[in-house]
């Protein structure tokens, strides 16, 4: 098993993306930490115990700073610490320039961007000193290319492909890797937020042929948090089915 003893936290982690990183990290032999806003974290979190695997979980909102302090807390109580940090939580509020509303391009900066800093930043102190660890962003083809219709949330994830990078830097010396994934167009629920005409439009774009699957991502997020990957830092790896935007 490729994540056999990783002590693992994985956000916004009740659906989709995040809930296919949780399920085949705990199936690699990973003890994982989920969170959400959504109760549904805390059945993924029953059902995982069910099948015979290592889950704790706790509901919360990411950009709340108390749950952040209580999530690392219950962390280092139940796993010991932490070896991988995937900051997969994001928000999607769709709107075209000249209708984007302030309280929602704030919303997405803070959840997007600012709680992924700041959860880093608790994470990695419980981190094996002189061992390292795996930091996981979850960005998207939006922030490296950007796409129109979505240009708040282009931008919020292009901050966390440049948070990213800078990380990676700076936590080097430490032996702390810091990628990011950058998805394209994954069947997700967040997906199905948009039009269908729209949603259309964009699978027909995957030159691949299909739209991309939660798995998919999950795949790759394996890899970044495995021993596999102990030379790989400050990467951005597009997921994206070569899909043109």
């Amino acid at each position: 098993m490729k994540l056999d003893g990783k002590r693992v936290l994985i956000t916004g982690a009740s659906r989709g993306i995040g809930a296919a990183i949780a399920e085949l990290f705990a199936n690699e032999g990973a003890h994982v930490a989920v969170s959400a806003r959504s109760r549904a974290v805390l059945q993924l979190a029953d059902r995982l115990r069910a099948a015979g695997l290592r889950a704790e979980a706790m509901q919360g909102d990411i950009a709340d700073e108390a749950h952040v302090r209580a999530l690392v807390q219950m962390c280092r109580d139940r796993l010991g610490g932490l070896d991988v940090l995937v900051n997969n939580v994001g928000v999607l509020l769709s709107a075209k320039l000249g209708m984007i509303r302030m309280e929602d391009a704030r919303r997405m900066f803070e959840v997007n961007v600012i709680a992924t800093i700041n959860l880093t930043q608790y994470a990695i102190r419980t981190f094996p000193r002189g061992k390292g660890g795996s930091v996981i962003n979850l960005a998207s083809i939006a922030g490296s290319r950007g796409i129109d219709g979505i240009s708040a949330y282009s931008a919020s994830k292009a901050a966390v492909i440049g948070f990213t990078r800078a990380a990676a830097k700076e936590l080097a010396p430490q032996n702390i890797r810091v990628n990011a994934i950058a998805p394209g167009f994954v069947d997700t629920d967040m997906a199905r937020q948009v039009s269908p005409e729209w949603f259309r439009q964009r699978v027909e774009s995957i030159r691949i042929g299909r739209i991309g699957q939660p798995n998919d991502v999950a795949r790759c997020a394996v890899f970044l948090a495995s021993d596999d990957a102990a030379y790989v830092t400050g990467q951005i790896l597009g997921v994206d089915g070569s899909m043109a935007v």
